[in-house]
């Protein structure tokens, strides 16, 4: 089991989330937005239901939002990529 924490990406500004904040990791981007101009009104998080995206392997890949009155961080969450390479990596026997 690996301790790397599983890699997201801000939907919005397409890069990786990798800057802690009191609300969780965001982007660059929507750290300084956080910081320089914070959003009002009262903080709900959530889940989107249905994938927003596939991997190569057809792994489904789920947004998670942060969301105020008036701002959104929306992030993909990719699937453990270890679990998925043991998988690929497994012999099948077909007998």
């Amino acid at each position: 089991m690996s301790n790397e924490p599983k890699k997201t990406i801000c939907l919005e500004h397409q890069c990786a989330e990798d800057q802690a904040t009191p609300f969780g990791m965001v982007c660059p981007q929507c750290k300084r937005r956080l910081y320089t101009n914070p959003p009002q009104g009262n903080l709900m998080s959530f889940w989107e239901s249905q994938p927003v995206a596939f991997t190569l392997d057809r792994e489904p890949c789920f947004a998670y939002s942060l969301m105020w009155e008036d701002y959104r961080v929306r992030s993909i969450h990719l699937p453990d990529q270890e679990a998925t390479a043991r998988e690929s990596s497994e012999i099948e026997s077909h007998s």
